[in-house]
Order: structure tokens, then C-alpha cells, then sequence
């Protein structure tokens, strides 16, 4: 089965809508939530690396992850403080007015079409220590009606991401080219890895673009594979893992078989009571997505899974008879109750 998970778009869509307008909120709107929790997005992801399909659950409780930030001129500053919310645009923070501001008398004031909208502007002269150092303008910012409507970059960048293809890596395990049948042996090394690794499978790969007046850049990496080996351990990689040949195994015993360099593990029991008799091996590709634009910055945590069965034996000595009778384990198999 094939999944991968968007955390937090819910809590987004739960509170700003899928059409909020970041550049021009209500005044009771929040304006930037911080962290993406409280719900998630499930992807369906196909072997041809189109775009997944969206459907959204409820995570009640889910924790908080993929923080996102407002950016002025390459600093993070808080996306909303007591003098109001921040716009990119202005390089202000804007609290909503009544009527206009301007230094000129009232009678040279311009009449102003029906829905305009007036803001007191706090321009950003600087950050100091996390915090932005403002200054109020005489003049009020004026959003005309018609006007170009800015959409939540967090929002942009969602929709970007969902046009991005990623795909479930392709797994291979070392005994499916050192075993004729395919199966692995107890305390003998097994080598794990991707036999597809390029940008949609363990990245890292870049889209940019322009939706409702936000440019988005996205660049999503892998950061690891986690291997569940289906006997209760999780083996954790970074990259694409090496391949194993035959070549490597070459006049070495079993006892000799090298481990892997950069992703391995050992089974200390056979699989034959596990069901079907072997072992469900999930590599899941944890992926980040980070994105930059509309004044903003923030990071998209997605994961990708694919599975594969794998059939574990033990090697038990076995007692010839010197007459020619038929051969014996020394030792009988363990019962699948033990």
C-alpha cells in the first residue's frame, strides 16, 4: 500500500478557508496561524508519479509540526503583534481604520470608491532580537476594491506542493540476488536500498510558482528512510542505502557476509510463524518540503511508503546416517506458541 501524509492543512482550511486573503484579513481574522496541526491530508500516491489525490480526516490532538513564519527582508518576524498584522506588500504592520489618513487637508483628499479599504500602517524600520523595530506612517495603506486579492502564501504553498510529483521508492533487500528463493537467513547480514532514487523518489526536487499574486518556491528533501522490518524494529537510513551484489558475498561463509555501510540489519528469528510465513518489510521515504514566498517561509512534512514480503529461514545442522539412513535435524523447529 502506498501513502503518504500532509500534516496540518486541515487547521489551515478549518480556519482561514480556502480562498483567505492574507494580504487583506477581517479584523477579527488571525492572520497567520503558526504550526500546521489539528488534522490531516491523505495522500493516494500511484506508481506513475502523478499528482496525489487529496482527501482530508480529522487527527484531533495531532502535534504540531512544519512551523511557518512571516520573512521581512530576509528575517523572521512575528506575523501578527499588538500594532496589527504583517503585509509583505507594505512592509507594514496594518490595523483596519475607518476613512483614510493623509497630510493633506480633508478637501484635497481624492473620493475613494465604494469598498476601499483603510489601514494604519507600522513600517518596519529593522528587527532587533527577534523583535521589529516600527514606525507609524502619516499616510493610511488604501486596498481599492478589485483590486488583486493575495491569498495566504501557506495556502499557495499548499497547492504547490500538491502539483509536485512524488513517488513511493521502489525497495530491494540483500537476498533477492544473494538467495536463488529468495529468502533471507537468521544472523546473516541483510542489505537494504532504493533501486529508483532520483527527484520523485528521494529528492530532492524544486517547483516554483505564481498562484493568486503569491510567487512559491518549494523544495522538498528527504531527510530519512525508516525500515520496518516487521519483527517489532525500525531501521532508520539516511539516503538511498548500497546496493548488494553477489560479487560481495564471493568465497566468504555465511558468518562472513559483510553488513551494510549505510543501511542493514540482522533477523534473529526465522519468519515462518509471522503470516504467510514472511515478514512485511515498509520502507517509508520522510520528506520535508520548504517553501519561501508572499513574505513568508515555512516547512511541508510528507512520507511515502511502500512494502515488500520477506521470508526469514534458520539453518539447523542436520545428522547424517552413516548407513544411509534418511537425514534428521539435530534439532526440530520451535513452536510458533514459544
Amino acid at each position: 500500500m502506498l501513502t503518504s501524509k500532509l500534516l496540518g492543512v486541515a487547521a489551515i482550511l478549518s480556519v482561514l478557508g480556502s480562498s483567505a486573503a492574507f494580504a487583506d484579513p477581517t479584523p477579527d481574522s488571525p492572520g497567520c496561524v503558526t504550526g500546521w496541526s489539528a488534522g490531516q491530508c491523505v495522500y493516494s500516491v500511484g506508481d506513475d508519479g502523478h499528482p496525489p489525490t487529496v482527501s482530508v480526516k480529522a487527527t484531533p490532538g495531532a502535534k504540531k509540526t512544519g512551523e511557518s513564519a512571516c520573512v521581512w527582508e530576509g528575517q523572521m518576524v512575528p506575523c501578527r503583534t499588538e500594532d496589527g498584522f504583517f503585509d509583505a506588500a507594505s512592509g507594514c504592520y496594518l490595523h483596519p481604520l475607518a476613512g483614510p489618513r493623509s497630510l493633506v487637508s480633508p478637501s484635497e483628499v481624492s473620493d475613494y470608491p465604494p469598498g476601499t479599504k483603510f489601514y494604519e500602517c507600522w513600517l518596519i524600520l529593522g528587527v532587533d532580537e527577534g523583535r521589529p523595530v516600527v514606525q507609524i506612517t502619516p499616510e493610511s495603506v488604501n486596498r481599492p476594491p478589485g483590486e488583486t486579492r493575495t491569498i495566504d502564501p501557506r495556502v499557495a504553498a499548499r497547492q504547490v506542493v500538491e502539483t509536485m510529483k512524488f513517488v513511493a521508492p521502489q525497495l530491494r533487500v540483500s537476498p533477492y540476488v544473494q538467495s536463488a528463493d529468495h529468502v533471507g537467513i537468521v544472523n546473516v547480514p541483510i542489505w537494504m536500498w532504493v533501486t529508483d532514487p532520483g527527484p520523485t523518489t528521494t529528492g530532492p526536487q524544486t517547483k516554483t510558482a505564481a498562484l493568486g499574486g503569491v510567487s512559491i518556491t518549494a523544495t522538498g528533501t528527504v531527510d530519512r528512510i525508516e525500515w520496518s522490518m516487521g519483527a517489532g524494529d525500525t531501521v532508520s537510513c539516511k539516503g538511498a542505502g548500497t546496493a548488494f551484489t553477489r560479487e560481495m558475498a564471493v568465497g566468504k561463509s555465511l558468518k562472513d557476509v559483510p553488513s551494510s555501510p549505510t543501511c542493514g540489519y540482522k533477523y534473529s528469528k526465522a519468519s515462518r510463524c509471522e503470516k504467510a510465513g514472511a515478514y512485511n518489510v515498509t520502507a517509508t521515504a520522510y520528506w520535508t518540503v520548504h517553501w519561501t514566498g508572499g513574505g513568508m517561509q515555512g516547512d511541508i512534512p510528507l512520507d511515502f511508503s511502500r512494502s515488500i514480503p520477506l521470508r526469514v529461514t534458520d539453518l539447523r545442522p542436520v545428522l547424517v546416517d552413516p548407513d544411509g539412513g534418511s537425514a534428521q535435524p539435530s534439532t526440530p523447529p520451535r513452536s510458533c506458541s514459544n
